[in-house]
């Protein structure tokens, strides 16, 4: 079986693509600058309660479980790269609403939760579309190596970009921060129109409906094994990052600071793992991809029982942090094009909002279980369970052995 080495990975990546990636990594970081800037200007300049604040800081993501299964019927029906260039104008729209009544002295909490709202609902109607264009800018064999590279400029992103967007949040203020991310979509949006590439594999009215897509995952081993395993692992990891958090604060001597520099080490290691990919490929063979999702959880666990161990427990806790970045990285690259590939032709935006719906819609409920277990067990127990889920969705997702052609060859039982 043939792998991607990097000679072979070294040929530089199509024009449409590299516009996608440079727009994804422009407006991916003036993201990160709203993501802070709205919390801000809620509590400073419009005087928002703690509960307020909370609420809009959720505002943005509730969206995407109702959105996302509309957004997967038009990213399958529509071209796409329209789609996704509409999606960043659209945001710089909002943003720049939000500053002019933030400069007229007109901006209210309710305004800027319906602000928040329609970015949320933009923004899951973008990301849905760029899994689905993604294809449609690369060759079948290089897709490994194009999802890497998003992948690493979106890590990048949300590592550094908390960091930077206080920093900028804090010098200029939070209406002139959300100006500046406004700009981002205006350039993302430019670039994705100046190099555009039409849609391959549309879908036609006839079997457009977004039930198809339902029906598409559950008629096909390969993609139910994708989405059950996604949602097994999704709702493990949030019990897991759940117990993490309240081990640290409530059981331990170390601070939420020191829980910042894991999850910075845990940023480092994402960038490290997704570059890895996007240069090297492989692992198909062997499917080390499948294995990734096992290690990321044991590195988890293994920061959360480090805890308490003196000195050497906490380096081991940044070493664990770091391991689990760089796995989950690695495996999430690898999942996705393994979608791509055996998708069926024209579904593939459905097949994704399938897929984001239940691997996202269990991310929730996995606060609900960690904030349940530790009402009545303590956290190795809640550790235990996550083990345990974690063994269940790799099994689920290993017991398909994959090809590397494409749609239904894909995989055997």
């Amino acid at each position: 079986m043939s792998k991607t080495t990097p000679a072979a990975g070294s040929r530089r990546l199509p024009a449409a693509f590299r516009a996608l990636m440079a727009s994804e990594a422009v407006s991916s970081a003036g993201s990160q600058l709203t993501l802070v800037a709205l919390p801000v200007l809620a509590a400073v300049d419009l005087g928002a309660s703690p509960s307020q604040i909370a609420l809009l800081s959720g505002a943005q993501f509730v969206p995407v479980l109702v959105v996302t299964p509309f957004a997967g019927r038009l990213a399958d029906l529509r071209d796409r790269a329209p789609l996704l260039y509409l999606s960043h104008f659209a945001r710089a729209v909002v943003l720049l609403l939000v500053v002019v009544l933030a400069a007229a002295a007109w901006l209210d909490y309710t305004m800027l939760f319906a602000a928040a709202m329609l970015l949320g609902a933009f923004t899951a109607l973008f990301d849905t579309s760029l899994l689905a264009y993604v294809p449609d800018t690369v060759e079948t064999e290089e897709l490994t190596r194009a999802n890497g590279q998003l992948a690493a400029v979106n890590a990048v992103s949300q590592t550094a970009g908390p960091a930077v967007g206080g920093l900028i949040v804090s010098g200029l203020g939070p209406v002139l921060a959300v100006a500046l991310d406004a700009v981002s979509y205006l350039f993302g949006g430019a670039a994705l129109r100046m190099r555009r590439k039409p849609s391959r594999n549309r879908a036609t009215r006839e079997n457009a409906s977004i039930r198809a897509g339902f029906a598409a995952v559950a008629a096909s081993d390969p993609l139910r094994r994708l989405v059950a395993s996604g949602a097994l692992f999704n709702l493990a990891e949030q019990v897991a990052l759940s117990v993490l958090f309240i081990a640290v604060v409530q059981e331990t001597d170390h601070s939420v600071t020191f829980l910042g520099f894991g999850f910075s080490a845990a940023g480092v290691g994402s960038v490290i793992g997704a570059r890895a990919t996007a240069r090297y490929g492989g692992g198909d063979g062997a499917r080390s991809w499948v294995w990734a999702l096992l290690v990321s959880q044991a590195a988890l666990l293994a920061a959360l029982w480090s805890l308490g161990l003196g000195l050497w427990g906490a380096a081991g806790f940044m070493v664990a942090m770091l391991v689990y970045g760089a796995a989950i990285a690695f495996y999430n690259v690898h999942a996705l094009t393994r979608r791509q590939l055996v998708s069926p032709e024209g579904m593939l935006g459905r097949v994704n909002a399938v897929y984001r719906t239940f691997a996202f819609g269990t991310i929730p409920i996995g606060s609900g279980v960690a904030a349940l277990l530790l009402l009545f067990t303590s956290a190795p127990t809640a550790a235990t369970l996550v083990a345990v889920l974690s063994v269940v969705a790799t099994w689920i997702l290993a017991k398909g052995t994959y090809t590397t052609e494409r749609r239904d060859e894909a995989w055997t039982g």
